[in-house]
């Protein structure tokens, strides 16, 4: 542990060092979270959105947008937050190992139309197209960023991105995740991979967004530790000495295992009738600006999905639930499932004008195949829906914007009657009372592929259920005078459809109700900084469907400049801690978790160091997670699934500029 400490310094003090030697060789900076570009000259120059920046040589303009959200972003290149999980959210809980399957404290679910395939718990560690990146950018942008922990764990993701033409970008971007774990048998080894293209044409007319996304997760399962009283048992003061309830039949390589791979493409492509204005400040400077009036939008999607749940050395015990035949030859255990999907959407995209206000509206059908299959079924599935969108910008300060979406399934065996409406209004009122946000949203939704039909090599589990409903209210305050986020929601589920510790799935009859209210809160005085996050939930326990009632994470930092305000530093910890409940418990059969009603957790707060800095284009932070174990024995995250020990860890976010 010594040589490892010593190790991590050394990086720290080399990284500064480097940096510093590198200052007059590679001049570029980051854009930080800012209306401005930070430009120390006037010197303009046109970036690939017809709209003039400045820059000096040094500088990069550079901004993105994603699929379903297309508000232009510049990048985040801030330090507050650089040591926590770069993938799992606050309320985000792994199963004891970086990059194993996690489930949420907040209850947050899909209220998407469409048919799942059905394993939520590995969703954070994909890319999909919904979060895909479309970048814009004046010269061409790579960032790197490793990530190291104790017992071997590794994160890379490297980036770049650059324009081919001023109107013309693509980008690259790879992510692999690779951690043997704390446990035995709980490696996982990730692989992610996207390559996006988004233009404009000349004349403003046409556009295209295209993305091709790969991933593929590896998980060994060893099914948990078979009793918690080893982890305060000095014997195994090395967790990978702790008996688990799956062998290994090699070193490093768990006879159980988890298997996922994606694939998925998309591109939506636009033409757009309009006129031009022309504008200029006097005769001799004028330019013309297209304003489109309608347009034409294609998409076409298609997504394969492929899940391997291996067992080789299978044990009757292990599935008694589901009651399996006896394996007396101890014959492999295969659950092969596939979700093959493709799809066109076509629309008419229009601004009209209702009294006086700019509304911009879209209309569209869509049509798709599905076909989902494993051992023992085979089927395809046509659907087809229409869809539907209107919203009213906030053109002028502290004027309401309003929006509303439909996407409605009028045909197809498992989707027909599946719908999604939203609608939201928001506004700025004031400094003081700030901004304020409310809507609603509604679905009806088929249960997930998963869960009607599972098949392995030994049994087929088929089950029909009445569709799912969800509706949600909610409301939420945004104020930056006083840093403070508030945000309520009221979900009602209806038919809520789960597995239980039988590992057969079930349907709830009965409504849930369930309330939740989230606080975000700030303080700062002189270069202290705490910030606070609140969780407060209320659903009843008799139903399948248990949270916390109370959760919380916190930061208190030192922040500051140094060396003439070159090196930016925040030092500090982080606490989380959430009130005892009936966790859901983790089922390797299912790549998935499943409700329990007997199995209570309870855990001490946790706690964080943390050093992270800032040095120009180059960002670090050093941390050890988990201190409450010099002096504790581990919390439990799940049922059998302890928390790592304390852990080192050390990163760095490194951006070049060619």
């Amino acid at each position: 542990m010594g040589i490892q400490k010593t190790f991590i310094f050394k990086i720290i003090v080399t990284s500064i060092f480097f940096t510093f030697l590198c200052e007059r060789m590679l001049h570029a900076q980051f854009l930080n979270n800012s209306n401005s570009a930070f430009s120390t000259t006037q010197n303009q120059v046109a970036d690939t959105s017809k709209n003039n920046q400045s820059k000096t040589d040094d500088r990069i303009v550079i901004h993105l947008f994603t699929q379903a959200d297309t508000a232009r972003k510049e990048l985040d290149s801030s330090i507050s937050f650089l040591n926590r999980n770069p993938i799992l959210t606050q309320w985000q809980i792994d199963l004891g190992n970086f990059g194993t399957a996690q489930n949420s404290l907040l209850f947050s679910p899909s209220m998407k139309a469409n048919v799942a395939f059905g394993i939520e718990s590995i969703q954070p560690y994909l890319y999909t197209q919904d979060n895909q990146k479309f970048y814009n950018t004046t010269r061409p942008y790579s960032n790197i960023y490793y990530r190291m922990g104790s017992k071997l764990e590794q994160m890379i993701d490297i980036l770049h991105t650059q324009n081919i033409q001023p109107n013309w970008n693509f980008a690259l971007n790879y992510r692999k995740i690779g951690s043997p774990g704390n446990y035995i048998n709980q490696g996982v080894n990730h692989d992610n991979a996207s390559f996006t293209t988004n233009y404009l044409s000349n004349n403003n007319r046409y556009s295209f967004n295209g993305s091709f996304l790969y991933n593929k997760l590896q998980q060994d399962e060893n099914g948990g530790i078979q009793s918690d009283t080893f982890l305060m048992n000095p014997i195994y003061a090395n967790n990978k000495l702790i008996p688990v309830f799956v062998d290994a039949y090699t070193l490093n390589r768990s006879t159980v295992s988890n298997y996922y791979r994606n694939a998925s493409i998309n591109f939506t492509q636009n033409y757009f009738l309009g006129k031009y204005d022309t504008i200029g400040n006097d005769s001799t400077e004028k330019s013309s600006i297209f304003k489109p009036m309608f347009g034409i939008q294609h998409q076409f999607y298609s997504n394969f999905n492929y899940a391997r749940f291996k067992d080789l050395t299978p044990d009757s015990t292990f599935y008694l639930p589901l009651e399996f035949p006896s394996f007396a030859k101890r014959d492999s255990l295969f659950a092969n499932q596939y979700l093959n999907a493709i799809g066109n959407a076509f629309s008419f995209i229009g601004n009209i004008r209702f009294k006086k206000k700019l509304l911009q509206t879209e209309a569209g059908y869509g049509i798709e195949l599905e076909t989902p299959h494993n051992a023992y079924f085979d089927k395809t599935y046509l659907n087809n829906f229409v869809f539907a969108k209107i919203n009213k910008p906030a053109l002028q300060k502290n004027e309401w914007q309003f929006d509303a979406s439909m996407k409605f399934y009028f045909s197809g065996e498992r989707t027909i009657g599946n719908f999604n409406l939203s609608a939201h209004a928001a506004k700025m009122i004031s400094p003081t009372i700030g901004k304020v946000d409310f809507g609603f949203e509604q679905s009806l939704q088929s249960a997930p592929y998963l869960l009607t039909n599972f098949g392995t090599n030994y049994l087929q589990l088929n089950q029909n259920f009445s569709k799912q409903t969800i509706s949600k209210f909610y409301f939420s305050n945004s104020n930056l005078k006083y840093k403070t986020n508030l945000h309520f929601n009221y979900y009602v589920v209806g038919n809520y459809i789960y597995r239980d510790t039988s590992l057969m799935a079930k349907q709830y009859s009965k409504v849930v109700p369930i309330l939740q209210g989230l606080l975000s809160k700030r303080f700062v005085w002189n270069k202290l900084v705490f910030d606070n996050d609140f969780l407060l939930q209320y659903a009843s326990n008799n139903s399948p469907i248990h949270l916390p009632n109370f959760a919380s994470r916190h930061r208190i930092a030192y922040e500051s400049k140094l060396i003439k305000n070159k090196l930016q530093t925040a030092i500090g910890f982080d606490f989380r801690y959430n009130t005892p409940y009936y966790a859901d418990h983790y089922s390797p059969l299912y790549f998935s978790f499943v409700t329990n009603y007997s199995n209570r957790i309870s855990n001490y707060p946790q706690a964080a160091f943390f050093f992270n800095f800032k040095v120009k284009r180059f960002r670090a932070s050093f941390a050890i997670d988990e201190l409450q174990n010099f002096i504790l024995q581990n919390n439990m995250n799940y049922q059998l699934y302890p928390a790592q020990n304390y852990t080192f860890r050390f990163g760095f976010h490194w951006a070049f500029i060619n």
